[in-house]
């Protein structure tokens, strides 16, 4: 239930609500949301709608932007203002950014820390690192391992990164970023609802969708589908080149990926038309649901919040079809880990220490869940102690 106030702390993150609107100025404050949206396109006027849920904040989703539909909504204001971040002065300020994997995660996490006021966007892997080494955030969400290419763009030695996304030594700017797991993702391959013949699907199968070489224009061209499956044009609709869920996939799909004897480019890369790349999960969800020919994918928390809507495929590495679960991570061969990059390892008593060390907790990790992803705990109990040990808890 709202607790006696309306002016709280307050983040900003890109979601769509119901199927229509899609903006970046949603704020949420666990029962309370806000909605922060542009007067005629301005980006200096905004109008505030405070939106209650009559629910109370236990039993909503946290996955879930409610509809308005069933929502009570009172207007506050119209408000001049450069942005949607305003709470109590004095308080730390912190900039999350990055992964839309990551992002439903960073969004419940701000709304819960009292210790701090954070600000929480998407854009990618690649945003969030490159914000992070250009002191631009504080902290880098990424669904991917950091690369060496990732300090070239700041004009630093790519050999400073190790292959498992840890750095040596600093970027010019003297940002040198460590790595944080903070949960697990199973990134899933979605399919139209009404798409009954391409509900398993092996790596193989995916290389021959997803890849340029020789690739199938066709659904009746997929190898083991055949006369099951209808001779209509196969749609991509996935992330960008940004994204480090678009690495993340490839590099399962493809041998040798990121490497010079890597052995096919991607079909985004092709030219051909048929990869449609967006940065955001619901424009990719929303072009699956309404495409019957369609195929994409992105992370768990974007299925397992509109499992009316679209159809998720098993998917087999070598024998063994496995579905996508939280429950099934052991077995599933896309399971990946989900990071947050941070400048060096914050000292005790550092904002983002405290911001960390509760993102690492039991309470921090509860919400891994209800949000849609894996806690670390049901992976590797021993990386949640070996990494709270480094912030000194």
């Amino acid at each position: 239930m709202v607790r006696g106030y309306l002016l709280f702390p307050v983040c900003h993150y890109e979601i769509s609500i119901g199927n229509s609107i899609s903006q970046k100025y949603i704020c949420a404050y666990r029962g309370v949301y806000m909605i922060c949206m542009p007067i005629y396109n301005s980006d200096i006027i905004y109008i505030f709608l405070f939106v209650l849920s009559p629910f109370g904040e236990k039993k909503m989703k946290r996955n879930e932007v409610p509809e308005i539909g069933w929502l009570a909504i009172l207007v506050i204001g119209v408000v001049v203002a450069a942005g949607c971040i305003g709470g109590k002065d004095g308080s730390p300020k912190l900039v999350q950014t990055g992964s839309s994997t990551v992002l439903p995660l960073a969004v419940a996490w701000a709304a819960e820390f009292d210790g701090a006021e954070i600000s929480v966007s998407g854009g990618g892997s690649s945003h969030g690192i490159n914000s992070l080494l250009n002191e631009e955030a504080d902290l880098g969400d990424a669904s991917r391992l950091m690369k060496g290419s990732d300090y070239e763009k700041v004009g630093g030695d790519p050999s400073l990164v190790t292959a498992d996304g840890q750095a040596t030594g600093p970027a010019p700017t003297g940002v040198w970023p460590h790595k944080w797991i903070v949960a697990y993702d199973v990134l899933t391959v979605v399919v139209n609802n009404n798409n009954d013949y391409a509900t398993r699907l092996n790596y193989s199968q995916l290389y021959k969708i997803f890849t340029d070489d020789d690739p199938v224009v066709y659904w009746d061209e997929v190898p083991g589908l055949g006369s099951t499956s209808p001779h209509r044009k196969i749609e991509i609709y996935a992330p960008d080149e940004a994204s480090g869920t678009y690495d993340y996939f490839f590099e399962e799909i493809i041998p040798h990926w990121g490497k010079d004897e890597q052995q096919a480019d991607t079909r985004l890369n092709s030219g051909d038309g048929v990869y449609h790349p967006s940065a955001d999960d619901n424009v990719i969800l929303n072009a699956v649901q309404s495409n019957e020919y369609a195929i994409g994918y992105f992370g768990f928390a974007y299925y397992r919040g509109n499992t009316e809507k679209i159809r998720a495929v098993s998917i087999a590495k070598d024998d063994d079809y496995e579905e996508p679960s939280l429950a099934n991570v052991a077995n599933y061969p896309m399971a990946r880990p989900l990071h947050i990059y941070t400048n060096g390892i914050p000292e005790s008593g550092n904002v983002i220490n405290d911001y960390l060390r509760y993102v690492l907790s039991d309470d921090g990790q509860a919400i891994v869940p209800e949000v849609g992803y894996v806690n670390l705990a049901l992976v590797d109990q021993f990386l949640v102690s070996s990494q709270l040990s480094k912030l000194g808890a």
